[in-house]
């Protein structure tokens, strides 16, 4: 199982929560990798995640920022938009951006049967285009809530697990400045940082990446996939 960190965001009460309940209950799991942060041997590299896209809009501009800074990150694509939205995964991938599993319909899997997890996970991957080649092998339960079902669902079809160890809220509209100090000020090396590119309405976080990405390069960090993070 991957490092636990949450003292640092004793703030967020509802992460706080959502993180307890999925650790105590991922201490009996049998899945071999549920991660909300990994070990970076002394180096600092984080990993920049992106969940529920894409998105017709903020997908596009997020991919163009990350262009900017010469940053691949992990997007958690959701199935029906991934379905709706196919030449953005191509986009995605195209950029050698990571593409993981974030369900077909975002449901919630914290009380999830074993067959109903499994059968998410399949239509996402299903979704995607079919001229993607490389196939999902990390998994982000909606919510960060999952259970032993959900868990050994993901393991069955050698996937890992995957949570988070900095917020930033953006889904919840937080304010680009409260998004830019949140991070800025508890990133830690082996971070995995949690945005969405699906957002609906206005969203803060292109916006918040234009001032966070300069800040952390100027600190020394440097960025990588999820999958190059926990060596899968």
């Amino acid at each position: 199982m991957g490092n636990f960190r949450f003292g640092k965001h004793g703030w967020r009460v509802c992460t706080v929560f959502v993180f307890l309940i999925s650790y105590f209950l991922s201490l009996t799991s049998p899945a071999s990798g549920v991660y909300f942060s990994c070990s970076t041997g002394g180096e600092k590299t984080v990993a920049l995640t992106f969940d529920d896209g894409p998105h017709p809009v903020y997908t596009r501009e997020i991919l163009g920022i990350l262009e900017q800074y010469g940053i691949r990150a992990t997007f958690f694509c959701i199935g029906c938009n991934a379905g709706q939205y196919p030449e953005i995964v191509r986009e995605i991938a195209a950029a050698g951006h990571e593409i993981g599993n974030h369900t077909y319909g975002h449901p919630n899997l914290g009380c999830a049967a074993y067959e109903g997890a499994r059968a998410e996970i399949l239509e996402m991957e299903n979704a995607l285009p079919a001229d993607v080649e490389t196939r999902p092998r990390l998994f982000r339960p909606p919510g960060g809530m999952y259970c032993d079902e959900v868990c050994r669902a993901a393991a069955d079809l050698d996937y890992s697990v995957i949570l988070w160890s900095v917020d930033t809220r953006d889904w919840a509209h937080t304010a680009v400045e409260d998004i830019a100090e949140n991070v800025l000020t508890n990133t830690e090396a082996g971070d995995i940082i949690l945005f969405h590119d699906y957002v609906s309405g206005d969203s803060p976080t292109p916006e918040a990446l234009r001032r966070i990405l300069p800040e952390l390069i100027e600190r020394g960090f440097s960025f990588c996939t999820v999958g190059e993070m926990i060596g899968k």
